[in-house]
């Protein structure tokens, strides 16, 4: 049997000494057969993208001191010589940059779901960014509640580009003016009550099971979703082989 939901990789996928949202950990992704790989988007004082979760980002200097600093008001440089992971197997981990990870993404056949963290602000200088990498039609923006202009915006420069919000952010009523919306946007969630998934549903988005491991997977693929995004920690390539083999007798 094939799977038939994506399987996407929260911020990569990590193990001892590793840390998430850092090249390795995108790569150990792929190399285990992820569909997707989700990253964080923020924006350096000169204009550099980066993936981060935070405002802040946390880690190491080059003396192994622990340093902080705000990615918005904070030089590139300084930001990119941040380490995350010194002791990672794949060598010494800093920040990466949006155009590495769509690099990796481009290079490994991957689809990146990129969470705008700046939402409306830089929502069309990260899909110019997608065109340039050959990535368009490979990307899901994670808007954030930016709204239908945002998503009008974007597909001006990225015209197959996917979406994904919080089932609050993705009505049908909030979504009347972005054509065909039912075949572009999920609505993501980790409450697997039949209200819940049926709400989703009567939205006429797609579904988007989010928060998944190896306790919470039986329960949200039950209800057939056309994504499943995985912890950074989770093994997906086993609860995905787990899954379909429960099918396959």
């Amino acid at each position: 049997m094939k799977k038939t939901w994506i399987s996407s990789a929260h911020r990569g996928f990590v193990t001892e000494n590793m840390h998430a949202n850092t090249l390795s950990a995108f790569l150990l992704a792929a190399k285990k057969g992820a569909d997707l790989i989700e990253t964080d988007v923020r924006t350096t004082s000169d204009g550099v993208m980066v993936a981060n979760h935070d405002p802040i980002v946390v880690g190491f200097n080059e003396k192994g001191e622990e340093v902080s600093y705000e990615v918005s008001t904070t030089d590139s440089k300084t930001i990119l010589g941040v380490i995350l992971a010194p002791n990672d197997p794949a060598g010494v981990q800093y920040v990466p940059t949006l155009d590495q990870i769509l690099d990796l993404a481009y290079n490994t056949g991957m689809i990146v779901n990129i969470d705008l963290k700046e939402g409306s602000l830089h929502a069309c200088d990260v899909a110019r960014r997608v065109r340039d990498f050959g990535m368009r039609g490979r990307v899901i923006y994670a808007t954030n509640g930016a709204g239908a202009q945002t998503i009008l915006d974007i597909l001006k420069i990225d015209p197959d580009a996917r979406f994904i919000d919080k089932p609050k952010n993705f009505t049908a009523e909030a979504l009347a003016s972005v054509p065909d919306y039912p075949a572009k946007c999920f609505a993501y969630t980790a409450n697997f009550s039949a209200e819940n998934i049926a709400a989703i549903r009567a939205s006429g988005c797609m579904l988007a099971s989010i928060s998944l491991d190896e306790k919470t997977a039986p329960e949200g693929l039950k209800w057939h979703p056309e994504m499943a995004e995985y912890l950074h920690t989770s093994d997906f390539e086993a609860i995905d082989r787990m899954m379909l083999e429960k099918w396959n007798g």
